[in-house]
C-alpha cells in the first residue's frame, strides 16, 4: 500500500511455521434478542470434523451461503440460483446496525448473518431485516489507540474503529459461526490490543469460546506489533480447522508481517502459524483469503515484502501453496518481484482463484510498471520465481482489488471459461484457454459505469458494486452489457454482494440492505 510509515528493510527471516498453545478464555458475549422473533435454527450434535466446500454441506441448503464467495474454491459462482429477470428499484429493507459491515453477508437456514466493526454479530430476518438476535463479543479499537503504538503514527489505517472486518464462516454440521475480531482487552492503550477467534452457537446465540490468535513474540521491535496487524481476509473452514490470515494497515504502517493462523474449530489444541519470511510486510489482505484446492491445500497471495535484493527472496508478491498443517509446499513469484516490492505493487491486493474445470489458478493485483497484469499458472507444483505462468493484460486502469469470480458457459463453440476481475476501472471479463500453452485474453468491460467491487455470478448475471459511488450493477456474463443499475447506501472498500433466494444483500457503512429479485 502507498505511503509507508516505516522505513523499508532489506533483511529477511527464514520461512517457518510456529506452534504454540493458548488456553481459551471465559465466555465474553451475551446475546440480545429483539423484534420478538424466535430462533429458527434447530440443534444438532456437533461432529468431530467438518468442511465447507464449493457445494452446500450436510445440514445446508442450496440457498445457504456459509463462507465467502459460495465455497472454498472462492469461485463467486452461485450455480443454484434460477435466472433473475427483475430487481426492485430500491432496497426492500435497510437494517441499521451498530457499525460498518465489511464482510460478505452469509445465509444459513433462512437467517442472514453479518458482523460489524463494533465487534457485534447479528442474525437478521430475510423478510424485513429485523434483528433476530445479536451478540457483542469485544471492544473495537480506535485508530487513535492503534496509531499510538511504536512504529505507527497518525493516519495509519482507514477503518475506525477496527473490530470484525473479514467475512466470518459458518459450519452447518456443528451449527456455529466463527469470527475473527480486533479487540481492546483493557484500558492501557495499544498494549491491550489483541486479535481473537470466537466461536458462537447458532442454537443458543451464545459465545462458546474465544482464544487469542496473535502469533508469538508480539510487541517486540524485531518481530511485530499487534496494533500494526489487520485481519481483513475471509476465514476458511476446512476439516474442522479454521484458517485466519493477517496483513497490515492501510499505508503499510509499522512493524508487521503476513501470517496464516490455524486453529481447531473447538477452540482447543495448539495454534499453528505460518509467517511470510520477510523482514516486514508481506501482508495477506485479499478479501477472499485462502482458497482450497481439490487436494485440500491452501493458496494465498502476498503483498509487497521488504527485500530489495534478488539474492534475498522473501515471498513478497507471491502465490504460496500451504498444506493443512501450514507447511509450505511451493510458491510462485513474477520475475520482477523486487521491483514490485520497491514500488508497493501488491500482487496480493486480490486473492488468488481456482479456475474451474482445470488445474490452473489465476492471480492479479495492483498496477505494475508495465501496466496491470494477471497471471495464469498450474496450481501444483508452482513454478518458483518467474517460471510456469502466462502473463497478460487485465485492467485498463486502477489495478485489481478484493476477489475475482468465475463462470463456465456453454457457448456455440463449446465450453467457455470466464474469470471476472474487480478492476478499479470496472469489472473486466477474461476468457481462459486451458489448452497448452495456457492463456487468457480480455473479452469485455462493462457497457457503462465502473463496478469496481468483487463480482459474484448468480441468476445468470454478474453482480458487482461500485463502492466509490454506491451503486449495484448486474451484467451479462458474456458481453458485459449492463442489465440493472441500482443505488445503494454508502459502501466500504471492496464490498461484496451476496445473492441468496430472492434477495441481493449489500453490506454498507451503516449495516445491510436487501433488494428483491424475481
Amino acid at each position: 500500500m502507498k505511503g509507508s510509515c516505516f522505513p523499508r528493510s532489506s533483511y529477511i527471516f527464514m520461512a517457518a511455521a510456529f506452534v504454540t498453545l493458548f488456553a481459551s478464555g471465559p465466555a465474553y458475549g451475551t446475546s440480545t434478542a429483539s423484534h420478538g422473533l424466535t430462533d429458527r435454527v434447530t440443534a444438532e450434535k456437533p461432529s468431530a470434523t467438518s468442511s465447507v466446500t464449493s457445494t452446500p454441506g450436510v445440514g445446508a441448503s442450496s440457498a445457504d451461503l456459509t463462507t465467502y464467495d459460495y465455497g472454498n474454491s472462492r469461485s463467486g459462482d452461485d450455480s443454484y440460483e434460477s435466472a433473475i429477470r427483475k430487481v426492485t428499484s430500491r432496497p426492500i429493507w435497510r437494517e441499521k446496525l451498530d457499525g460498518a459491515v465489511y464482510g460478505e453477508p452469509l445465509v444459513y437456514d433462512g437467517v442472514i448473518f453479518v458482523a460489524t466493526e463494533n465487534d457485534t454479530v447479528y442474525a437478521l430476518s430475510p423478510k424485513r431485516g429485523g434483528v433476530i438476535w445479536r451478540l457483542h463479543v469485544g471492544t473495537p479499537v480506535s485508530t487513535s489507540v492503534i496509531d499510538s503504538a511504536p512504529t505507527l503514527s497518525g493516519g495509519c489505517g482507514d477503518i475506525d474503529p477496527l473490530g470484525i472486518t473479514g467475512t466470518p464462516v459458518i459450519d452447518p454440521l456443528t451449527k456455529q459461526i466463527f469470527v475473527a475480531e480486533e479487540t481492546e482487552v483493557g484500558g492501557n492503550g495499544w498494549q491491550d490490543i489483541q486479535h481473537w477467534l470466537v466461536g458462537i452457537s447458532l442454537t443458543t446465540h451464545r459465545e462458546l469460546w474465544h482464544r487469542q490468535i496473535d502469533p508469538p513474540d508480539a510487541n517486540q521491535a524485531d518481530h511485530y506489533y499487534t496494533a500494526a496487524e489487520q485481519q481483513r481476509a475471509a476465514l476458511t473452514l476446512l476439516d474442522g480447522q479454521i484458517y485466519v490470515e493477517f496483513g497490515g494497515l492501510f499505508g503499510d504502517c509499522g512493524q508487521y508481517h503476513g501470517y496464516v493462523i490455524d486453529s481447531s474449530e473447538t477452540g482447543t489444541g495448539p495454534l499453528v502459524f505460518y509467517q511470510v519470511p520477510t523482514g516486514r510486510e508481506g501482508g495477506i489482505w485479499g478479501t477472499a483469503g485462502a482458497f482450497v484446492s481439490p487436494q485440500g491445500n491452501l493458496y494465498i497471495a502476498t503483498g509487497n515484502g521488504s527485500s530489495t535484493s534478488l539474492a534475498h527472496f522473501d515471498e513478497g508478491n507471491s502465490v504460496v501453496e500451504l498444506s493443512p498443517l501450514l507447511q509450505r509446499l511451493g510458491f510462485w513469484a513474477p520475475g520482477n518481484w523486487v521491483q514490485l516490492n520497491i514500488a508497493d505493487w501488491d500482487l496480493g491486493s486480490a486473492s488468488p482463484l481456482a479456475v474451474p474445470d482445470t488445474s490452473l489458478l489465476f492471480a492479479a493485483g495492483k498496477p505494475a510498471g508495465n501496466g496491470d497484469v494477471g497471471y495464469l499458472m498450474n496450481d501444483s507444483p508452482l513454478g518458483g520465481i518467474g517460471h510456469g505462468a502466462f502473463t497478460g493484460s487485465v485492467c485498463p486502469s486502477g489495478g485489481a482489488y478484493g476477489a475475482d469470480a468465475t463462470d463456465v458457459i456453454q457457448g456455440a463453440t463449446g465450453i467457455q471459461i470466464y474469470v471476472y476481475v474487480p478492476c478499479g476501472s470496472g469489472t473486466e471479463a477474461l476468457k481462459v484457454d486451458p489448452s497448452v500453452p495456457i492463456s487468457f485474453h480480455r473479452v469485455w468491460g462493462p457497457s457503462t459505469g465502473d463496478p469496481n467491487g468483487p463480482p459474484v455470478v448468480a441468476g445468470g448475471l454478474v453482480w458487482a458494486l461500485d463502492w466509490t459511488n454506491g451503486l449495484l450493477y448486474a451484467m451479462n456474463p458474456q458481453s458485459g452489457h449492463v442489465i440493472f443499475v441500482r443505488s445503494t447506501g454508502q459502501l466500504n472498500h471492496f464490498a461484496t454482494p451476496a445473492v441468496s433466494g430472492k434477495l441481493i444483500l449489500v453490506p454498507t457503512t451503516a449495516g445491510v440492505e436487501a433488494f428483491g429479485v424475481a
